[in-house]
């Protein structure tokens, strides 16, 4: 079937003008997933139908189960999530991950479930409304645990992602590489999970042969991010590392295991992604370079992510305190001048965005406010306001409620910024 293609003016015009989604019919041959059923989700669905044909919405599709009878690719891959991903967990946990079973925790995305990271299926949703085709280049500046990557990948699509804690770009390489990874270096994993376990944590320090800047391998690397989330884990509960950390790796080979299975099945061709230590307000990019944006800046300082992370940070040899104090939000002492830094930052952020976006595309901003934490002050106004000075316009300006275990925030906003 050939794949119809919008233009970047279509696009444009029909995000512009499309009208918010209270309730829609669909045609009956278009299936919804199961518990489809937030408004963003709806409306997020409805702009698929739109945008996409149904071909597309079989291979690339966020939000439908099915099209004409053939069940979608997401639909597939989700179906076949390993049930290990929330065995052993709370009773709480093991129901957020059964009701995110299509959003959140498939394919990769469960390997060491990142605070404050993504709404997976949202980001597929946004990459299918900017229409992102094979050969474009989409960015995260801000990559935190790599969801955008790894949603790209899935739909055959190159990105980067730039971020800077080293402990974020390493679970980002696995989240990624685990996506092509074979039965036989899976394997491996298990048989050698005893031996790497007793080099790991009888070193203070990452020992040399487990290195993640040298390329990927699978047995040292998945068992170097199983090995730090149980050290993370082992700190807020009151079991040991030597007790989690088999479980941990148990579950994380489960659930790769599981994707590689529905990869094959599918034949799905793997899109290219590079990982960078960087600065997001000094991007090592060419100007007019990127076709696309999709990011989540910190909420200013509503997680401190140098302080969560502290732990994998340290074992991986970081100044964690330099890092700190490079770390968006996080700057100054009172509420007044850490908001102040913070909006410094963004300005300088959105000029860099501004600057290496090709003009008619998009950088879709996702951002919400803890207003007790801010005193009122509501940082997608200001990010908003902001933007018009760095050559962009507001497009559409979708409202997310946000679902979680441990949310203070109700809302994220998703701002759709076109490059003019």
């Amino acid at each position: 079937m050939m794949i119809e293609v919008l233009s970047v003016n279509r696009v444009s015009n029909s995000i512009r003008n499309l009208p918010k989604i209270t309730s829609f019919l669909l045609p009956e041959e278009y299936e919804l997933l199961p518990n489809t059923s937030e408004l963003f989700e709806m409306e997020f669905a409805f702009y698929e139908y739109k945008f996409l044909t149904k071909d597309e919405i079989v291979k690339r599709g966020a939000f439908f189960k099915s099209v004409d009878g053939f069940p979608t690719n997401h639909y597939i891959i989700c179906s076949n999530n390993s049930p290990l991903i929330w065995q052993g967990r709370s009773e709480t946990t093991k129901a957020y991950f059964k009701e995110g079973n299509f959003s959140t925790g498939y394919a990769t995305h469960g390997l060491f479930p990142y605070r404050g990271k993504f709404h997976p299926q949202l980001i597929k949703g946004i990459l299918n409304i900017l229409k992102v085709q094979r050969g474009d280049i989409v960015l995260d500046p801000m990559c935190g645990s790599g969801t955008l990557n790894v949603e790209a990948s899935l739909i055959g699509i190159d990105s980067i992602g730039i971020e800077k804690s080293p402990f974020c770009v390493l679970m980002s390489k696995v989240k990624y590489e685990a996506l092509k990874v074979g039965s036989p270096q899976l394997s491996s994993v298990v048989n050698n999970m005893q031996k790497n376990y007793e080099s790991l944590i009888n070193s203070k320090k990452l020992p040399a042969e487990f290195s993640y800047h040298d390329g990927f391998k699978a047995e040292k690397t998945v068992t170097l991010l199983a090995f730090l989330d149980a050290m993370g884990y082992s700190r807020r509960c009151s079991k040991s590392i030597d007790v989690l950390f088999p479980s941990v790796l148990k579950r994380y080979v489960g659930q790769i295991n599981s994707f590689i299975q529905a990869r094959d099945k599918l034949n799905l061709r793997i899109g290219n992604a590079r990982f960078e230590i960087g600065d997001t307000r000094n991007l090592p990019l060419e100007n007019s370079s990127i076709d696309a944006i999709i990011t989540s800046p910190p909420y200013s300082f509503a997680i401190d992510y140098a302080e969560n992370d502290r732990p994998q940070l340290e074992y991986l040899e970081c100044d964690v305190s330099a890092i700190k104090d490079e770390m968006i939000g996080l700057k100054g002492k009172t509420r007044k001048d850490k908001l102040a830094n913070y909006f410094e930052d963004m300005n300088k952020v959105l000029f860099e965005m501004s600057r290496i976006l090709k003009v008619g595309k998009y950088a879709v901003i996702i951002i919400g406010s803890n207003d007790i934490q801010t005193g009122g002050i509501r940082l997608e106004t200001k990010v908003e306001e902001m933007a018009l000075k760095h050559s962009f316009v507001l497009d559409q300006k979708i409202v997310k409620p946000i679902k979680g275990i441990q949310n203070t925030m109700k809302d994220e906003y998703i701002l759709f910024l076109r490059r003019v």
